[in-house]
């Protein structure tokens, strides 16, 4: 059961909101996360939409429609709270609220569990210069929280998290959609992106790996990351890594010097058909790994240097950052 009740992930939620509405006179805050959410273990959760929905119009229905599901499902998510602006205005006399020289900016938080949600909204006040201020939250009557967006949460939350294995911190130290060119996107056919499987339970505290890949195929973009328990043998298992990827024809490159200890290959895939670049580098007890594969000369080794480091500096965020977690 969630160890955080309802009422305290709300006010986690809307204080998250606050702080992400606060970023946008940070011109640098490209990643700001559109939603917030709570697992089964009561660790929480912070999701930005990949950058590629938000080329086409309608692309937040589109993301919520095929990738939030599969998110909630991945990440064991039992809360959501999703963040959305929205134009108030008087719906009588104008069709378009543009149009409304009276019309209030609102943003909305839709907070939900299954057979629960609330909506809370704050108003929007923008100076001369454009940037904005947020106003106090205030909840919407229960009765107004209708329509398709909280239909579509629902329908996120229906099928009910599945008990896959914990993700958190693993989740927030592998690459995200911010990281990867931007015609990327995660790839959620079978058990692409999730927890890993084949570690067993009591090895680790958490696992999870994040792949994305372009429209074309043959082309993937592979983040992992292990949180292994203090007992673990992270050497021998590091050693053996090592020995599997030689022995099967890789050759050690170099890299930058990331975390305790790294290690860059090249190889092939596929009797020579695809390419690919790797790294593994450990920080303590946790181990990262990242690949590249795509036809040959596709991918360079500056690609898998610069793309590790994105993801190192995503495992030293969390390493310095405060326990996500409602323990």
């Amino acid at each position: 059961m969630p160890h955080m009740s309802f009422d305290a992930f709300r006010d986690w939620a809307l204080a998250a909101s606050t702080r992400a509405a606060r970023r946008w006179e940070d011109p640098t805050a490209d990643e700001v996360p559109l939603t917030y959410a709570q697992d089964l273990y009561g660790d929480l959760h912070e999701i930005a939409i990949p950058p590629v929905y938000l080329e086409h119009e309608g692309g937040h229905i589109g993301w919520m429609t095929q990738l939030l599901p599969v998110e909630v499902a991945n990440r064991s998510l039992s809360r959501l709270c999703l963040r959305v602006s929205a134009w108030s205005g008087d719906a009588n006399k104008y069709k378009d609220l543009s149009a409304d020289p009276d019309r209030t900016e609102l943003l909305l938080n839709v907070v939900a569990e299954r057979g629960r949600r609330e909506l809370w909204h704050a108003r929007i006040e923008r100076d001369k210069s454009g940037l904005p201020s947020l106003g106090s939250w205030r909840q919407y009557p229960a009765k107004k929280a209708q329509g398709r967006l909280f239909r579509l949460i629902d329908d996120a939350l229906r099928p009910g998290p599945k008990k896959k294995g914990r993700t958190m911190p693993a989740a927030n130290m592998v690459l995200g959609p911010y990281d990867v060119p931007a015609d990327y996107f995660p790839d959620y056919r079978g058990n692409a992106c999730g927890p890993i499987e084949w570690v067993a339970p009591n090895d680790v505290v958490a696992t999870y790996k994040a792949s994305f890949r372009p429209r074309a195929p043959d082309h993937i973009i592979l983040s992992v990351c292990y949180v292994f328990a203090p007992e673990y043998g992270l050497d021998d298992h590091l050693q053996g890594a090592l020995g599997a990827l030689k022995q099967n024809g890789n050759r050690e490159i170099a890299g930058p010097k990331i975390g305790d200890r790294s290690h860059f290959f090249d190889g092939f895939l596929d009797n020579g058909r695809l390419h690919k670049y790797q790294a593994l580098w450990t920080h303590g007890k946790i181990l990262c790994e990242l690949g590249l594969a795509g036809p040959p000369g596709f991918f360079q080794a500056a690609e898998l240097s610069a793309l590790a480091t994105a993801q190192d500096s995503r495992v030293q965020g969390e390493l310095r950052a405060p326990l996500t977690s409602a323990e």
